[in-house]
């Protein structure tokens, strides 16, 4: 399924994460990365000082415990690709400032 966007990196770590974030707008984060259960603190990253319209993505949505004031929203694993389509254009919508309406499936946060 080819989408439309362009892609800034694959991120596997905090590390790594931080040579794309200037680069992005939109990212799907999962909770554990090579570097351990880094993931939400990723996503406030990307949020906070980037911008970016962050989800989740996670098969254990129950490990997130943290505050992730700044993160849109989270879905599990496994996630169906028509799923990830529709959280992307959402995503795609509310960064363009338009009013979307979240896919079913996703949690919101903010």
């Amino acid at each position: 399924m080819t989408l439309g966007y362009e892609i800034s990196g694959i991120a596997d770590s905090f590390e790594t994460v931080q040579q794309f974030a200037a680069f992005s707008t939109i990212a799907l984060v999962d909770v554990n990365l090579r570097d351990g259960a880094t993931g939400p603190r990723i996503g406030q990253y990307l949020a906070s000082d980037f911008g970016v319209a962050v989800v989740m993505v996670t098969g254990s949505p129950e490990l997130i415990e943290t505050d992730l004031s700044k993160v849109i929203g989270l879905i599990s694993k496994p996630a169906h690709p028509n799923l990830i389509r529709d959280v992307l254009e959402y995503l795609r919508t509310i960064r363009e400032g338009e009013r979307g309406v979240p896919p079913g499936g996703m949690r919101l946060f903010v």
